[in-house]
């Protein structure tokens, strides 16, 4: 497979989900081997920070990317929709602290994409010759094996009346990332929601950027019945885009979340400056 890059430049403007802050982000096409690079300007000052595993600062209900004192927030829908359509190389121009959250999906950026256009560049993708890996802690458990492609299977259990155990598969060979996986809304339980606006978190959630699950109802009708499941993925794709390659693997998933998912990254980047050593 090519590298891509967006056509053109296209504007994204919204709130961030946990800052409630406004932000705007200019999305450009980039040459083949630029990676997902974040060019930052906001109080903290600017910098340019790769989508990268090093470059992770922190991963609790976010991902959070950070190069010296200058921080984004909230990446993963982005890169999420990067991994989904196959984007290899974007200049990402933010102008804020938080990537917007649009509705709480990655609808926003499969807009975003749709009307820049999608490019493909003369150089092959990057790859790696992956080893089998298993991550088991508590109820989580992330199992990754060679494949030809990359599909994955995501299985969330909540013991919620409401919710049980839903499971959402995809498969980039014959699955479409975007009427699939992208509309898929960011969720949390009502208990949840009020203890992250306590640790000064979700400051720009609403009923509009997200689904709030109450005891007894949802707060809005489900896109599709395994919604959650389908968020749940749609946030291991755009972690594990911070590996900086197309990931061609078989993945299951059940319970993880962006921790555990970033210790799967870090085991890869590991193994892949290895052989780069080697």
């Amino acid at each position: 497979m090519n590298c891509k890059t967006l056509s053109g430049s296209v504007k994204v403007e919204g709130i961030g989900l946990h800052t409630g802050e406004k932000s705007v982000v200019w999305l450009h096409p980039a040459d083949a081997g630029t990676g997902i690079l974040f060019r930052v300007s906001n109080a903290q000052g600017r910098a340019e920070i790769p989508a990268l595993v090093p470059f992770v600062a922190e991963t609790r209900r976010r991902v959070v990317l950070r190069k010296g004192g200058i921080a984004v927030q909230t990446v993963e829908h982005l890169l999420a929709t990067c991994f989904g359509m196959g984007v290899t190389d974007l200049i990402v121009e933010v102008q804020g602290i938080e990537i917007p959250i649009g509705d709480g999906s990655a609808q926003i950026w499969i807009d975003a994409f749709r009307d820049a256009g999608i490019n493909d560049l003369e150089k092959l993708a990057p790859n790696f010759a992956l080893q089998k890996i298993t991550i088991e802690h508590s109820k989580v458990t992330l199992n990754v094996e060679p494949y030809d492609a990359f599909c994955a299977q995501y299985v969330f259990v909540s013991e919620h009346p409401l919710v049980g155990v839903q499971e959402a598969n995809f498969d980039l060979k014959t699955d479409d990332f975007a009427s699939e996986i992208a509309p898929a809304r960011t969720f949390g339980f009502w208990e949840e929601v009020q203890l992250l606006w306590e640790q000064g978190l979700a400051k720009g959630g609403s009923l509009e950027s997200a689904i709030v699950i109450f005891p007894d109802r949802y707060s809005v009708p489900l896109r599709f019945p395994n919604e959650l499941a389908r968020h749940k993925l749609l946030d291991l794709m755009g972690d594990l885009m911070l590996l900086g390659f197309k990931l061609q693997a078989k993945v299951y998933a059940r319970s993880s979340g962006h921790t555990h998912h970033f210790q799967l990254c870090q085991i890869l980047w590991q193994r892949v400056e290895q052989e780069a050593r080697a």
